[in-house]
């Protein structure tokens, strides 16, 4: 059977492409660079074999679109996608920039939420490719290709949105079933629970690198550019420590303790009737039962189980 090569697909969020993203997370690093350094590493990952495959997908809160797909030697297209990138890229963050609200002098626009950005669509972002890998996938086993370890590259400028929980844990359980690797470089002012859990799920490498030009470059070098067979053979340093917090299906606060369904495990921040997810009443058999079980797949690290036994 014929070899098929790596799948990479990258999840960029535009938030590291926009001043209003650099400005209100605080980044050192300007969104040019990134760019650069960004289309440097699609340009190595295709350079370092002709059977590499490679799709990217930009978005932001309210969208993601496919900017990139090329799947590796006889394929149509342009063997280096820095070019095309660049100007797709390019056309998206005016788009993004374009669709802000005019600020109060009518001059400058300010994003949504009093200067704070509102965060990526990473669980809309991770259907998309998750449904991406699996087409390629089927036509690869179709051709008679030897199947590869498929992975996904999240790349986020701005904070977890706490709303998105369930579907982004539905999404890295999916990726864990489908044996799809999540990596993630995180550029956000601060660390990013739900890619944590996905690194930590499936297999994948997490980094928040520090905020300096030339950091990024270096790192998707070293960690990101070869498969996962390859880099296993390396020793990637990485932080300590993985933050388990569940978010409330009731008012999608991150919480440590709260009180869990035992019928469905929906995760609730206050005592109430009856589950909101499947219906289940509670307080059946007096009081609720306290216990230590994790929630929602190794989510919450303490929960009070609640609801029908």
């Amino acid at each position: 059977m014929a070899e098929e090569g790596d799948l990479l697909v990258v999840l960029l969020d535009l938030a590291l492409l926009s001043e209003e993203g650099v400005g209100a997370g605080g980044q050192a690093v300007a969104p040019a660079d990134v760019l650069a350094q960004l289309l440097a590493f699609a340009n190595a990952y295709t350079m370092l074999s002709s059977h590499n495959r490679l799709a990217v997908y930009a978005g932001s809160h309210d969208m993601c679109q496919l900017v990139h797909l090329g799947l590796g030697e006889g394929s149509s297209g342009s063997v280096f996608p820095a070019a095309s990138l660049h100007a797709k890229l390019g056309e998206l963050v005016r788009k993004a920039e374009g669709g802000h609200e005019p600020g109060a002098n009518g001059t400058a626009p300010h994003p949504a939420g009093g200067g704070r950005v509102q965060p990526f669509a990473l669980s809309g972002a991770l259907s998309r490719a998750l449904c991406l890998i699996h087409r390629l996938q089927q036509q690869a086993a179709a051709r008679g290709r030897v199947r590869c370890c498929p992975r996904l590259l999240v790349l986020q400028g701005s904070r977890d949105g706490s709303a998105q929980y369930i579907p982004v844990m539905n999404s890295i359980f999916s990726a864990q079933r489908a044996q799809v690797v999540i990596d993630a470089v995180v550029l956000a002012p601060e660390d990013s629970s739900f890619l944590q859990q996905a690194a930590n799920l499936t297999g994948g490498l997490y980094f928040r690198p520090p905020r300096g030009p030339g950091g990024l470059l270096g790192l998707l070098l070293a960690h990101f550019v070869t498969d996962t067979a390859t880099r296993a053979q390396m020793d990637a340093e990485q932080s300590l420590g993985v933050d388990f917090r569940a978010s409330c299906f009731c008012h999608k606060y991150v919480i440590e303790t709260g009180f869990v369904c035992s019928v469905c495990l929906s995760i609730f921040c206050q005592p109430c009737r009856a589950c909101t997810t499947c219906g289940t009443a509670f307080g059946a058999g007096g009081g609720p039962h306290r216990g230590g079980a994790g929630a929602a797949g190794h989510g919450a690290a303490h929960a009070t189980e609640d609801g029908a036994g």
